[in-house]
């Protein structure tokens, strides 16, 4: 059963609102890489490249903190998840 999950961090904004489905809910200390979420040449993907490159992250970030939410107009449970980004 795979979870949705949404993201949130204080290195960097993030303009989407909808989840990603992960076969396994992410855990606290767990390494995620979002580019793998992005379809391969396209400009969102680009854009989330070059915007980690501006900002001098790297791609993985870690899981800091995590919640599970409902979101009553969606009628969605997702896992709210915290990341952090290590500099270059």
């Amino acid at each position: 059963m795979s979870v949705k999950v949404r993201f949130y961090s204080y290195d960097i904004e993030f303009e989407f609102e909808n989840s990603v489905e992960f076969p396994v809910a992410p855990q606290v200390g767990d390494e995620v890489n979002l580019i793998s979420f992005f379809k391969y040449q396209t400009s969102e993907r680009i854009e989330y490249y070059e915007n980690m490159e501006d900002l001098g992250l790297y791609n993985n970030a870690l899981v800091i903190e995590r919640t599970w939410c409902n979101d009553l107009e969606k009628n969605e449970i997702y896992l709210l998840i915290q990341l952090k980004y290590k500099r270059r």
